[in-house]
C-alpha cells in the first residue's frame, strides 16, 4: 500500500475519526482503516509503524485492543518470522450481531429507569419509553434483517464488484 497518495491517508484519518465516535481510540481507528485497504489484506507490526506513522508501542496497544475486541486477527504466514494483522473474516456482520447484543442491554437500562421512576408522573419517563418504543422495534426487525443480509451478501458483493469493475473499464 503507497501512502504517499493523499486520498489513501485521508480515508484512513477519516476512517479513524469515524471509529474515535464509536468509543475506540484514534490509532485503533487508523490501524482498521489501514488494514481495510490494504493489499495483500494483513500488514506487520512494523509494517503498519511505518505506514501510519506511529510508534510500535501505540501499533501494539491498538492491535491488542483490536484483538480482544475480536476485531482483529494476528496471523502466521509460510516462510514469515513476523505476525501480521487483518481484519477477521465477516467482521461487519459479527459487528452487527453485537449490535443487537448492545441494544438488549440498553433495554435493560431502561427498563431499570422505569422502575426507579414507577410512581412519577409520565413526562418524567417519557424519553425512557420513546428509547423503549425505538429497541423493540429494532429488535423486531433485527431477526429478519440479519436473515436478508445473509441471503443477499454473495449477491450484493457481485453486484457491487461488477459495477466496480466496470466504472474502472469506462475511465480506461
Amino acid at each position: 500500500m503507497n501512502l504517499d497518495n493523499e486520498r489513501l491517508r485521508q480515508f484512513i484519518e477519516n476512517s479513524a475519526d469515524l471509529m474515535e465516535e464509536h468509543g475506540f481510540p484514534h490509532m485503533a481507528g487508523r490501524v482498521i482503516g489501514a488494514l481495510m485497504i490494504c493489499t495483500p489484506p494483513h500488514l506487520s507490526h512494523e509494517e503498519l509503524a511505518e505506514q501510519l506513522q506511529a510508534s510500535k508501542g501505540s501499533i501494539s496497544m491498538s492491535t491488542q485492543l483490536l484483538m480482544r475486541m475480536n476485531m482483529v486477527e494476528r496471523v502466521s504466514l509460510p516462510g514469515e518470522r513476523r505476525h501480521f494483522y487483518r481484519l477477521r473474516e465477516n467482521l461487519w456482520k459479527d459487528f452487527l450481531s453485537k449490535a443487537a447484543s448492545h441494544i438488549i442491554r440498553e433495554r435493560e437500562v431502561v427498563m431499570d429507569g422505569l422502575a426507579a421512576l414507577e410512581g412519577e408522573p409520565v413526562e418524567m419517563k417519557r424519553r425512557l419509553i420513546e428509547m423503549l418504543v425505538v429497541s423493540d422495534f429494532v429488535m423486531e426487525e433485527w431477526p429478519g434483517l440479519l436473515s436478508r443480509w445473509g441471503a443477499r451478501r454473495d449477491e450484493l458483493l457481485k453486484e457491487r464488484l461488477t459495477e466496480m469493475a466496470q466504472d474502472a473499464g469506462e475511465r480506461k
